[in-house]
């Protein structure tokens, strides 16, 4: 049985430890085929994007030309089955590998400290360039000032590099370019977006757009940022995205590819709960399953998540907890979380951070492209798309998000757990009003039915830090009808029926009256004959808001 080498992004070190490996070397003759210069793959992030650039890497590298183990590596695994044409680009090309994942600092001017350490480590790696008898002594003199950090020419620091290496190698070169969007999700984050922007976008230009020195670019990162035509201006790249066919089986791992090593490490009988937990994301039509949770369940052979405690959710927490409009979007949020899907999303995998902010399509956009929601179906038009939560790894993790939201939030200083479990209803109703002074506008609430799904949805935020404390249930049948809000108790005797109305006629009394009525006369509370029950109805219109509760 192979070891699990979770973490492990080098292709050569699993190979040689004889490590679990998923075998996507066919993705190297895929490239081969692909008359496209330059080709960038978004992709959640630990979906193998790192360890296919590092198989790249050793499979065309002419550095490795005269070393028997690296071609060893490729020995049994389904390239070497290939013909003779694919065998003979093995080693052939000089290449440029680097990763921009570590560039996430606080400031434009941190960023630009880190990538010089970048290109000194890579003018490093190919030092050998200064003896060589075939570059200029001209590019001689170009290579020191990047070594030593004498230049600010920076965004031409690999197509600079390129042109050495060709003329060392007289022949094009492959750029490997990893992550190339972190600093850019980054500088959103920090506030430096433009810039990071800018220089990326220049750097794009430079060494992808008409450079005679290039054979071929593989970019990866989680999104196509389009800003200021950043890929237009560097008008050769390609983008397959995860609604595209072609390459959609070379990151994650196909549900062959599961059942296979499920039953190499006699786990096979735990298929369905694998599925359950892991499974679910739809790249076209492909079924692909979260490679990094199934190598960690592999090595320790328990369900839970693992995926989501790698990080990579500030951006998409600053999304929820920021916005101007954050009590819109934690209403179509909580519909996400109680339904498991959202409806009639228009995806624009050409995101642009700038207009994030305002457009709810673009952020569920986004939460697809980072692996937190996936399309119900195969995507044909982006238009009017029903996204879905793909996992139970990641509706936990949405959940907690919204979780955090409320402890950290302006209601941290409100326990609504502890007063509905003690049964204090005067300091739950008076919390209740305290938040929603503080955190509503009077705009925000619509004055219809939107208000009260508003009021709905807000509630089940509220509430689901209580989950342990309570069953809650929302918009079931009971009795004769369907409630809005029901809360069974776990470890307590008090349950809740929570009925929420829109103030009609401008007088709360009757709204509130009205209220109970539905829940008397529709029975709500049947299911609930062992309990203490409270029906409670919070009746609003916008901000101003009157709870009352009777048993």
């Amino acid at each position: 049985m192979k070891f699990i080498a979770a973490g492990t992004h080098d292709f050569k070190k699993i190979i040689e430890t004889n490590s679990l490996y998923i075998d996507k070397t066919l993705f190297v003759k895929e490239l081969i085929d692909d008359t496209s210069d330059v080709i960038c793959f978004p992709r959640p992030r630990r979906f193998g994007k790192t360890l296919n650039m590092s198989m790249l890497d050793y499979y065309f590298n002419i550095e490795y030309k005269d070393n028997p183990n690296i071609k060893d590596l490729f020995k049994g695994l389904n390239i070497s089955k290939e013909e003779d044409r694919y065998l003979r680009e093995m080693n052939k090309y000089p290449v440029i590998s680097l990763s921009f994942r570590g560039l996430k600092t606080n400031t434009y001017q941190e960023f630009i400290d880190e990538y010089k350490k970048i290109i000194y480590k890579l003018y490093l790696k190919f030092n050998y360039l200064l003896t060589s008898d075939k570059v200029s002594e001209p590019n001689k003199k170009i290579f020191e000032d990047y070594y030593n950090m004498k230049t600010n020419n920076l965004s031409s620091a690999i197509s600079d590099l390129m042109l050495m290496l060709k003329e060392h190698y007289n022949k094009e070169v492959i750029v490997l370019l990893d992550e190339y969007d972190a600093p850019i999700l980054n500088g959103y984050l920090k506030g430096y977006y433009d810039e990071i922007i800018t220089f990326i976008k220049q750097i794009f230009v430079t060494t992808f757009k008409d450079n005679n020195d290039l054979k071929k670019g593989i970019i990866t990162g989680i999104s196509r940022i389009s800003k200021e035509n950043m890929f237009s201006d560097a008008n050769n790249i390609i983008v397959y995205n995860m609604t595209d066919n072609m390459y959609s089986n070379y990151f994650g791992f196909t549900e062959s590819e599961v059942k296979e090593v499920l039953k190499e490490y006699n786990l096979e009988n735990t298929f369905q709960d694998v599925k359950k937990w892991y499974d679910g994301y739809l790249f076209n039509k492909t079924t692909i399953y979260n490679p990094w949770s199934i190598l960690n369940y592999l090595k320790y052979k328990e369900l839970k998540p693992y995926w989501v405690k790698t990080g990579g959710v500030d951006l998409l927490k600053n999304l929820i907890y920021n916005l101007n409009n954050k009590l819109e979007i934690l209403n179509s949020f909580e519909k996400l979380l109680e339904t498991g899907t959202i409806e009639h999303i228009n995806l624009d995998v050409n995101l642009d951070l700038s207009n994030l902010e305002g457009d709810k399509d673009n952020i569920y956009t986004l939460f697809m492209l980072s692996g937190y929601l996936t399309p119900m179906e195969y995507v044909g038009n982006l238009k009017d798309v029903t996204l879905r939560i793909p996992n139970l790894e990641i509706k936990e993790n949405l959940e907690n998000i919204v979780i955090d939201w409320f402890k950290t939030g302006p209601l941290r200083n409100y326990d609504f757990t502890r007063f509905l479990i003690s049964h204090d209803l005067e300091n739950f109703k008076s919390s209740f009003k305290n938040i929603v002074e503080e955190s509503f506008s009077y705009y925000d609430v619509p004055n219809n039915h939107d208000g009260e799904n508003f009021y709905h949805a807000f509630t089940l935020g509220l509430l689901r830090s209580s989950q342990s404390n309570f069953e809650i249930t929302s918009n079931r049948e009971s009795g004769y009808g369907r409630y809005d809000l029901m809360l069974k108790p776990i470890n307590s005797k008090y349950a809740y029926i929570i009925e929420f109305k829109l103030l009609r006629d401008n007088d709360f009394d009757k709204t509130i009256e009205d209220g109970f009525k539905q829940i008397e006369d529709n029975h709500y509370d049947v299911t609930l004959k062992d309990y203490d029950v409270t029906k409670m109805v919070i009746a609003f219109k916008g901000k101003k808001v009157k709870i009352e509760t009777r048993n």
